[in-house]
């Protein structure tokens, strides 16, 4: 009886804000809604360095964008960034990386998210509405729409989305 509730309340919780996704009026603070230039002594993932992978048969989005989290600190402590920026449209996912115990369905990966973070002597999860986020998310349409199924990591961004990343950091000055 006890798992039922518990897998009731993760449900609930997670079908409750799911649905705050859609209207930003239920986000706590204010979320970024065009690029912007990270500080300094911080790496923003996008513009420096990216990556792609693909993932198949995840059963729900929030898992599929707790992997992609997974797949992006991965990449990041392997290069040894020492202070990062991690932006990412979904909300769901960051609340459940900043209160896991929210999530019970998840505790495995979100343990394994908690701990890679401890690589890192500075760390900062936010949530950007997707016009924020152009560029990741072209890269994440890529893998399905231009069937670009090979994982990499690379310096710089992509070539093809060298446009925009341009028009992103000319609108941050």
């Amino acid at each position: 009886m006890d798992k039922a509730r518990n897998d009731y309340d993760a449900w609930a919780e997670v079908n409750i804000l799911n649905s705050s996704q859609v209207n930003d009026d239920n986000v706590d603070g204010d979320p970024i809604v065009k690029w912007e230039k990270p500080c300094q002594s911080f790496v923003k993932w996008e513009p420096m360095m990216h990556s792609r992978r693909s993932f198949s048969t995840i059963p729900t989005k929030l898992e599929a964008e707790l992997l992609s989290f997974t797949w992006a600190i991965d990449c990041l402590s392997d290069l040894r960034c020492d202070r990062v920026v991690i932006e990412s449209s979904s909300y769901l996912a960051g609340e459940a990386i900043l209160r896991p115990g929210k999530f019970l369905g998840y505790q495995d990966l979100l343990g394994y998210i908690c701990f890679k973070l401890t690589n890192f002597s500075l760390w900062n999860i936010s949530y950007v509405h997707l016009e924020g986020n152009r560029c990741p998310h072209e890269i994440a349409l890529s893998v399905t729409r231009d069937h670009r199924y090979q994982s990499y990591i690379a310096r710089g961004g992509p070539f093809w989305l060298r446009a925009l990343t341009l028009e992103e950091a000319t609108d941050d000055t």
